[in-house]
């Protein structure tokens, strides 16, 4: 889900060409490396600042420190015969593919009701700082609940992580809404395996494919490669810790606010079915084919029944018994997850943004019954109370992100701590905003990402000496986690044990929690079948 919407734009706005230099005069990529012979791109005369990748060899532009490879496709345009597929490789291109310009955002509705951006838009983004070689290589799945945003977001510049942590950063973009989470019995029967839908995590198994294979020609190291992501992007890569056509792909991972779901093929079948009527193609005789020639505009636009959070728009990921074999922590107390390395990370106040206003005590209470039915609503309104909060709103605030949030992420973290053998970490983010605003909406869900990437100025916010501090302890952490698979900075940051309870709080000042709402969480899990 996003938190804030912005028009996409190209930035590094007036960066002079990458024009890095080698002391031979010869043609070196972003880390300073000679180009691999014998693959794409050998039609390339040598050249200073161009990197030549598997499939042809790009330029991009310099500012500051970073090299910056925009736009570069990791896959054809799933348009046409290619809707609804696996993403197909991209063909060698001749010559060298300027990358100084965003791709196109993939097809997505807007706020305003409208529809943005086209199915021609499996790119990618590379942000290399000058002269690195062999340096961790973060891969960013961007929020949006899987059926908004972009790896151009502003709020994802890659620019000061490189730079800051002499990293390398890639984002990207992969299909949404009903272009990338719809099934239909028509495409089943047309698929070798015999499901459909999770064409976007098809797509983030691309770019990962993209990275192991040409990470070295941007000076990053293929062996040392995290993936994270936040809201939709930190479920997606909580799954990728489960899909069997990622493993190997990544060596550790962070999600920042995800979460797991079960929501089966069959359901989805049911879920999408809206998609096939709202198309105009419920009685067509081959409704695979009218759906494959309706405009994507109109099928982005279209609205999924499905999801507690959904305000109409829900698409998710599906568990098929082939890309996603089975409920996420089934296969986890199966042990049948990727063993590695895992950051796991929720904000204090997450649903401050999304809950219905309440202002008095019978409010709240009328809410927790509509949530929870009138059979449970007791229980939850006497381990919850108004009276035990700033605030009936505040109230809600606290048992919704710990249903949703902060307690699942607990039993995640508990069954991997169970069955595997790598470290997993927990981090707890309460930073709040000084001011009016910052006490209305507190640690709110999103919060976070402007801290990793160092991108105040994307939300027009002027940070402070204690808001900068924080960002830096995060990216170091971030980064040296990426780098080793430990964590590191100025507070030691422990692994959780068998409980789960403990994390790192990341705020003004860091310290350890020995215990992250465990009572409550305990109540909660108590209600999960």
């Amino acid at each position: 889900m996003r938190l804030w919407t912005f028009a996409v734009t190209a930035l590094l706005v007036g960066c002079e060409p990458f024009v890095p230099s080698g002391e031979d005069g010869g043609a070196v990529d972003a880390g300073g490396q000679v180009p691999d012979a014998g693959r794409c791109g050998d039609d390339v005369m040598p050249a200073e600042g161009v990197v030549v990748t598997s499939t042809g060899a790009v330029s991009g532009r310099l500012s500051g420190d970073v090299s910056a490879y925009l736009g570069v496709p990791y896959a054809q345009a799933p348009v046409g015969a290619l809707r609804w597929r696996a993403p197909e490789p991209v063909a060698c291109w001749a010559g060298v593919r300027p990358a100084t310009t965003f791709g196109t955002v993939c097809t997505q509705p807007e706020a305003d009701g409208g529809v943005s951006g086209g199915e021609d838009c499996l790119t990618l983004n590379v942000f290399a700082k000058r002269g690195v070689s062999g340096a961790p290589v973060l891969v960013w799945i961007h929020g949006g609940g899987n059926t908004q945003g972009s790896g151009s977001d502003p709020l994802y510049d890659g620019q000061e992580l490189a730079s800051r942590q002499s990293v390398v950063v890639v984002t990207f973009n992969y299909r949404l809404g009903a272009l990338g989470f719809f099934a239909h019995s028509g495409l089943n029967a047309e698929s070798d395996a015999g499901v459909s839908g999770n064409y976007g995590l098809l797509d983030q198994q691309a770019v990962l494919r993209w990275v192991r294979d040409n990470a070295r020609a941007f000076g990053g190291d293929p062996s040392r490669v995290v993936l994270f992501g936040e809201s939709a992007g930190g479920q997606d890569t909580m799954l990728h810790l489960v899909l069997p056509g990622s493993k190997g792909l990544f060596q550790r991972a962070i999600a920042e606010s995800g979460g797991t779901y079960s929501t089966t093929l069959a359901q989805g079948l049911t879920a999408y079915q809206p998609v096939v009527t709202g198309a105009g193609c419920a009685a067509a005789a081959d409704q695979v084919a009218c759906l494959r020639g309706a405009n994507a505009a109109t099928l982005a636009g279209l609205a999924a029944a499905i999801g507690p959070l959904a305000k109409g728009m829900r698409y998710t990921p599906l568990i098929d018994g082939v890309v996603l074999p089975a409920n996420p922590v089934e296969l986890v107390r199966q042990g049948r997850q990727h063993d590695v390395p895992v950051i796991l990370g929720t904000n204090a106040e997450e649903t401050s943004r999304m809950v219905t206003p309440v202002t008095t005590d019978a409010e709240y209470q009328a809410a927790v019954r509509a949530q929870y039915g009138v059979a449970l609503a007791q229980q939850v309104l006497t381990q919850y109370p108004s009276s035990r909060f700033s605030s009936p709103r505040a109230a809600l605030v606290a048992l919704t992100t710990d249903a949703t949030w902060s307690c699942p992420i607990r039993r995640f973290a508990r069954e991997l701590k169970a069955t595997q053998t790598s470290p997993v970490y927990r981090y707890f983010f309460s930073w709040r905003s000084p001011g009016p605003a910052g006490a209305a909406i507190g640690a709110t869900h999103g919060l976070e990402v402007p801290f990793v990437f160092r991108s105040f100025a994307a939300l027009g916010f002027t940070a402070d000496a204690s808001a900068q501090a924080l960002s830096e302890s995060m990216q170091g952490y971030w980064a040296t986690f990426a780098a080793t698979g430990v964590p590191m900075g100025s507070v030691a940051w422990a692994p959780v044990t068998a409980d789960g309870n403990a994390a790192l709080e990341l705020n003004g000042a860091i310290a350890p929690l020995a215990n992250v709402r465990g009572a409550d969480c305990d109540f909660l899990d108590g209600l999960v079948p």
